[in-house]
């Protein structure tokens, strides 16, 4: 899958940034930084688009939830076991959730779903939405930051002890060259 990501950034950029953020986000930041280190994008960039896919995936998903209901959730009982407890989370905790779903392992689509289909109103989801997703892709962006500026520090120390350890290897093969020459020298004098 990062294989094929970083394949589609490398082709749409910005574009591909924002449709991994559309269904899963931290890869597709993840792989949008390597590129800005890359120079093929810009890290303001990644974090716009980013931004953007989110909101959009997002709002999809809970108009979808809207618009089919409580029926559509009945019909997968997976979907209706998780409609539980992010229900309980919703009463518990209220507008956190929906600011904090994002956060929440295996709750990010589903969760604007289960909001749409709970009868949340589309501008309360908006707003709401619009600071978690704010909060998550600045969050997100800044540390796949650093970690991107980390991978590309981890290449060049294994490309440097690569070089270094090539030439090691000539100097080895070297020093077993000669070491083979001066033995069969030495034993072509003593015949």
């Amino acid at each position: 899958m990062i294989d094929t990501l970083w394949h589609l950034i490398a082709q749409y950029g910005y574009f591909a940034v924002a449709a991994g953020c559309f269904f899963e986000g931290e890869a597709s930041i993840l792989l949008g930084m390597l590129a800005a280190n890359h120079g093929m994008l810009t890290e303001h960039g990644v974090w716009l688009a980013a931004t953007i896919g989110t909101l959009l995936g997002d709002n999809i998903w809970f108009h979808m939830g809207h618009k089919m209901g409580r029926p559509a959730l009945a019909k997968r009982p997976r979907w209706h076991a998780r409609a539980t407890q992010i229900e309980a989370l919703l009463e518990r905790y209220g507008a956190v959730v929906m600011i904090g779903f994002r956060f929440l392992w295996a709750m990010r689509s589903l969760t604007p779903f289960i909001l749409g289909s709970l009868g949340v109103s589309p501008w309360r989801f908006l707003f709401y939405d619009l600071i978690g997703t704010l909060i998550w892709s600045t969050t997100v962006t800044v540390i796949s930051h650093y970690l991107a500026d980390a991978i590309g520090q981890a290449i060049s120390h294994i490309q440097n002890f690569e070089q270094a350890l090539l030439a090691l290897v000539i100097v080895m093969a070297g020093i077993a060259w000669l070491v083979y020459y001066l033995r069969r020298r030495s034993r072509e004098n003593q015949d």
